[in-house]
């Protein structure tokens, strides 16, 4: 046995703890976190007890909206910061969150109290709550932290992934030029002789997912382009892939050349 060190501030002794509350996390001396799990699993205890309390006592709605209390409101507030505590979850924390998740399984699914979880996650749908937390962990560390995983988990890098746009750096009111905004009717640009215009269009039938655009230039049709897009796409993927085609097309016509795309 090794006494722990003594610690005062301003000649008053700091009493040492077993564990402490931060951010939301609770820290044991041990750092095997099930002091969180524990916490965590009395706080959603506490709220399905609620839950039962309003809906009452067999939550009195459908089993889907029980599986959508569980996966956004229950899963939610036990995966708060699971980077920092669930990327390699040990038998002892896997063992701890399967008994926490188990009656909200049996809640949802209203089944005997003798059913096997497994089971349970199975006939739900739901994966074991270790898993769902381990996966969001590693999500968050490589994806929005940018911190690698062990190539033994993958070998993807936080530099191959590509981060999702959040909107424009500087504001468009900062870059307003005098004519940028035009009143006047697109059809009268359609007779002039020195300007190419240039018409798309992105739509979505039974039929399939499309986009095209051709180009009117002297009341000819001087050019047309067409592509057949998979059939998850949307229709404003399908107008963004023929704007897309359009630019790159006018970027290579001579530059004394005016083109406008309608």
């Amino acid at each position: 046995m090794v006494r722990s060190p003594k610690i005062t501030w301003n000649g008053n002794k700091i009493n040492g703890v077993k564990s402490f509350n931060y951010l939301g996390i609770h820290v044991d001396d041990r750092l095997n976190w099930l002091e969180h799990i524990n916490k965590q699993g009395e706080k959603a205890i506490k709220m399905q007890q609620n839950l039962k309390r309003i809906a009452g006592g067999n939550w009195g709605i459908s089993q889907i909206h029980r599986w959508t209390l569980y996966k956004t409101v229950i899963e939610r507030m036990l995966a708060h910061e699971s980077s920092a505590w669930c990327l390699n979850p040990t038998f002892k924390m896997k063992r701890k969150l399967s008994s926490i998740q188990r009656p909200f399984l049996l809640h949802i699914s209203r089944a005997y109290l003798t059913t096997r979880t497994a089971a349970l996650q199975t006939i739900l749908g739901i994966p074991p709550l270790h898993m769902q937390l381990q996966f969001e962990a590693r999500f968050t560390s490589i994806y929005r932290l940018r911190i690698p995983l062990p190539p033994i988990i993958t070998v993807t890098q936080p530099q191959d992934l590509e981060m999702k746009a959040t909107g424009w750096s500087t504001h468009p009111s900062e870059h307003l030029k005098p004519i940028q905004i035009s009143f006047e009717d697109g059809e009268a640009y359609i007779a002039r002789k020195d300007i190419i215009n240039i018409f798309t269009d992105g739509s979505k039938t039974e039929h399939g997912v499309g986009a095209a655009f051709c180009v009117l230039s002297n009341d000819i049709w001087a050019y047309q382009w067409s592509a057949k897009l998979n059939d998850n796409n949307t229709v404003f993927q399908a107008e963004l892939t023929a704007l897309h085609e359009a630019v790159i097309y006018a970027s290579h016509l001579p530059n004394h050349n005016t083109s406008k795309i309608q």
